[in-house]
């Protein structure tokens, strides 16, 4: 029996990112050359992430930055 295909809509793109969602459920975050996989709600968690980078690049620092300490992240 053949495996069932997935088909894409696109929901979002620019120059740089494109997002589209599989009727298998997944979100593909496409960025460049490289993609990522996930679902909705993992999607919302990394927008809100992006949203408090851009407010922090967006006011000067208060105190002096934290260092970036990998494996802090969930996956």
């Amino acid at each position: 029996m053949p495996t069932p295909t997935c088909c894409r809509t696109l929901l979002a793109h620019s120059p740089s990112a494109e997002v589209a969602r599989c009727t298998c459920g997944h979100i593909h975050l496409s960025l460049g050359p490289m993609t990522i996989r996930m679902d909705e709600d993992t999607l919302h968690a990394v927008w809100h992430t992006m949203g408090d980078a851009l407010r922090a690049l967006a006011s000067p620092p208060a105190a002096p930055p934290e260092p970036a300490i990998a494996g802090r992240w969930k996956q």
